[in-house]
C-alpha cells in the first residue's frame, strides 16, 4: 500500500459514514456514491463532513463505474442546504472502489478538476472521498486544488486529509 503524508483534517460524522457504508454493502461489488455536504472550518485545512446524498433512485451501478442520478441529487443538495440555514454547502463526492484501494484513479482526478473548474458547482476546493476494499471498508478523504499560473488553470493537486468521525450533539 502506498503511504502518502496527510494534510489537513476532514472531520465526518458517524451517520454520514455509517449511510456510505450502507449504500456500499447494498450495491456490493459494483460501485456507488454520492455528495459530500458540509463547511469549511479553515480553507485548505480543516472540512467538516455533516452529511452524505446517496445516488439516486435513476442511478447506474456496475463493477468498475456509477453514474449518479444527478436531479435527485442536486434536489437534495439544494434541501439540505435551505434546512442548514444556508451554512452547510457542496464540497465534493464520494464513491466506492468495492475490490480496489482508496487512491484516486484518472477518472477520479478528471472529475475533481470538473468539479473545480465548473462555476456553478461553487467548490474551487472540492473534495472527493473513496470508500474501498469492501467489508471491512476503507475510507480516504481527497482534497484538490487548482493549481495557476495569474487567472491560467494549470493543473490540479490532489492531497489526502486525515479523517476524523464525530457525533453531532443534540440540540433541544
Amino acid at each position: 500500500m502506498q503511504l502518502r503524508k496527510k494534510v489537513g483534517t476532514a472531520w465526518i460524522s458517524k451517520a454520514s459514514l455509517d449511510e456510505m457504508i450502507a449504500e456500499a454493502e447494498r450495491v456490493f461489488p459494483n460501485e456507488t456514491g454520492g455528495v459530500l455536504l458540509g463547511y469549511w472550518v479553515h480553507p485548505l485545512e480543516e472540512v467538516v463532513i455533516t452529511a452524505v446524498v446517496g445516488p439516486g433512485p435513476n442511478a447506474v451501478h456496475q463493477g468498475d463505474r456509477f453514474v449518479p442520478d444527478v436531479r435527485y441529487q442536486d434536489e437534495e443538495i439544494a434541501r439540505h442546504y435551505s434546512e442548514s440555514g444556508r451554512l452547510h454547502t457542496y464540497l465534493g463526492d464520494w464513491h466506492t472502489h468495492p475490490r480496489s484501494e482508496p487512491w484516486l484513479s484518472r477518472q477520479d482526478r478528471r472529475t475533481l478538476w470538473e468539479i473545480a473548474t465548473h462555476a456553478e458547482a461553487r467548490a474551487p476546493v472540492p473534495l472527493m472521498a473513496v470508500l474501498a476494499c469492501g467489508s471491512p471498508w476503507t475510507l480516504e478523504v481527497w482534497r484538490a486544488t487548482s493549481l495557476r499560473l495569474g487567472r491560467v488553470r494549470l493543473g490540479l493537486r490532489t492531497a489526502l486529509l486525515q479523517q476524523k468521525i464525530f457525533v453531532p450533539k443534540e440540540t433541544g
